[in-house]
């Protein structure tokens, strides 16, 4: 399975559930930013079985319809502001005076690569839904400025091990990273986190061009964050990864997903061709 770092843990569980249910099934999870993971498994290379996007949006723009003919919408996160006891101003930063923090001269913060990763182009989004809702003109730009992307790292290093290091005071992140690293945060405005699915209309007010290799560009318009599923067309094992995501979509999937900290809705949305098995799973 390729899939988005974020959804680490929750695979991690559901695998496990999965392998009871199917003994002598071996499942392989290979993580990384869902753009990247969506490239690496288009390559001429053996297709993966399950890709698990943290933007669902991923599968129709980059995947379908030549590698994947479907996709269920599943779950939502939200975009919080990451950092330690050892961060500068971690004693007053708050969801109302982040952006001064993050301005101020000698603040370490950043985010993920917005062209490999939806954490990091969901980072731009939010400065400019901050600056709409602070009503402050020229605040993207200088949120732009202050936190940096962070592009390649060295081999098993992660942007959260500068952050645990001291090396890092801030970084944009998921809700459920938080949770998953024991980490502490600021908890962003609902006009600005990108969580509430009834701020859709909030959300697409704002937009950011985001670099698309091999040298072009393309615009994303802000809208929550919701994650995607599907099994593309030439997985290997397409029986038994259909019947993965038909658990994921189920209740004991539900069940995962919500202790993991996702925002799990009623019925996840199936656009495509989606298989039989799936659809009957919910």
């Amino acid at each position: 399975m390729y899939h988005a770092g974020s959804l680490t843990e929750v695979l991690r569980a559901l695998a496990d559930s999965f392998v009871q249910r199917h003994p002598g099934v071996g499942i392989r999870l290979q993580s990384g930013g869902s753009v990247s993971m969506a490239r690496l498994g288009i390559a001429p290379s053996p297709s993966p079985d399950v890709y698990g996007m943290a933007d669902y949006a991923i599968i129709p723009r980059v995947l379908m319809p030549r590698e994947a003919e479907w996709y269920a919408a599943f779950a939502r996160n939200a975009m919080i502001l990451l950092y330690t006891d050892r961060s500068q101003g971690a004693a007053e930063i708050n969801g109302d005076n982040w952006a001064d923090i993050l301005l101020r001269p000698g603040i370490r913060a950043g985010h993920s690569d917005p062209a490999l990763d939806p954490g990091g182009y969901r980072a731009r989004l939010v400065f400019a839904l901050a600056e709409r809702y602070y009503r402050r003109p020229g605040l993207t730009q200088a949120l732009d400025r202050a936190v940096p992307t962070f592009g390649a790292l060295p081999p098993g290093r992660s942007v959260l091990d500068l952050l645990r290091a001291g090396e890092l005071d801030y970084l944009i992140a998921y809700g459920t990273t938080a949770r998953d690293a024991g980490l502490r945060f600021v908890a962003l405005p609902p006009e600005v986190d990108l969580s509430d699915s009834a701020l859709a209309t909030t959300y697409a007010a704002a937009s950011i061009r985001v670099a698309n290799p091999p040298g072009d560009s393309i615009e994303i318009g802000g809208e929550p964050v919701v994650l995607g599923i599907t099994v593309p067309r030439r997985a290997p094992h397409a029986r038994l990864a259909e019947a993965f995501v038909a658990l994921l979509l189920s209740n004991v999937g539900r069940g995962i997903l919500e202790r993991g900290g996702f925002m799990v809705p009623e019925r996840p949305r199936l656009e495509g061709r989606v298989p039989k098995g799936v659809r009957q799973s919910n």
